[in-house]
């Protein structure tokens, strides 16, 4: 199986392009196990920034398709949450790259550079069937992650994960 976080707009978003089209592509905010998960796989998503509706388990599932291919520069694949795409160019209006900027990258950020390089470069992928799971299907992070393992704090992946569920 495979775990990702995603806020709940984008997937509430994802799924009207799901339904309406038989697949949704979904930002992955990098690599992570994308290349080692088979399509065919569950995919598990801890939907995020949900108010009341948050809890800390797996609340959503879809049908991993596969791996979108995407480089840096390349245009957005087609598919995505309207949400996130049109909040991924309000941040880039609002934070413009360094390059466009015209400065230097600053060296006493490192925290943000260690953060930058455990995610990567922007990966995305397809998947079917996303919806919302019924309660009884619902995988809680004790599942996913055990707890000794997460040093107690909440499971949220910032890149896709492959777990096998835990006893």
């Amino acid at each position: 199986m495979l775990v990702v976080a995603m806020p709940l707009r984008h997937l509430e978003a994802a799924r009207v392009v799901c339904e309406q089209t038989g697949t949704a592509t979904l930002p992955a905010g990098g690599p992570g196990d994308l290349d080692d998960a088979p399509p065919g796989a569950t995919v598990l998503v801890i939907a995020t920034e949900a108010g009341d509706a948050e809890v800390p388990a797996a609340t959503w599932r879809g049908v991993l398709e596969g791996r979108m291919p995407h480089q840096p520069g390349d245009p957005l694949p087609d598919g995505l949450p309207g949400t996130w795409v049109e909040e991924r160019a309000r941040s880039e209006a609002e934070h413009p790259s360094e390059e466009d900027r015209g400065r230097e990258s600053d060296d006493d950020d490192e925290e943000d550079d260690e953060e930058d390089d455990e995610a990567g470069t922007q990966a995305f992928f397809l998947v079917r069937e996303l919806a919302p799971s019924p309660r009884d299907m619902w995988v809680h992070a004790n599942e996913l992650v055990p707890k000794q393992q997460r040093g107690g704090r909440t499971f949220i992946p910032r890149t896709p994960r492959l777990v096998m569920l835990v006893d």
